[in-house]
């Protein structure tokens, strides 16, 4: 199964001890994965991703298990906190984790810290993320 990271599940140590049989997945027929799009990345305490036909989001793409979707399901704190859907990338489909709530609240600077080097592994931009932080009109 696929399974789309865009918070601190894009952090490959952290990710590989929660879901040691997990592998990211950097190509798709041989078009690097990086952006999922129509999304946006917002923040409510912790990461989270909304519809906006004008953005994009920096993900990194997984390959887990059903046992990792079940240490996933508790990390995410599923159906409380956030909720699951599939979505098509590149003509798979793939999970990926909602949060129910919706409303703005800056993440704390270990969290955060979990998140740019999440970006580091999978060589994102750093850009988006300094944007979504800003970005306080959020719904």
């Amino acid at each position: 199964m696929l399974y789309i990271a865009y918070g601190s599940n894009l952090n490959i140590k952290n990710m590989q001890k929660r879901c040691p049989m997990s592998k990211p997945i950097l190509e798709i027929d041989g078009k690097k994965i990086n952006f999922l799009y129509n999304w946006r990345l917002v923040f409510n305490k912790y990461a989270n991703i909304i519809p906006d036909k004008k953005s994009c989001v920096p993900i990194g793409l997984w390959s887990i298990t059903s046992c990792c979707e079940k240490k996933l399901d508790e990390y995410e704190e599923f159906p409380n906190l956030y909720t699951k859907r599939y979505l098509k990338i590149y003509s798979q489909k793939a999970l990926v984790y909602l949060m129910n709530k919706k409303s703005f609240k800056r993440p704390n600077k270990n969290y955060l810290f979990e998140i740019i080097q999440g970006y580091n592994d999978f060589n994102l931009d750093l850009q988006y993320l300094k944007k979504s932080l800003k970005n306080k009109l959020l719904f």
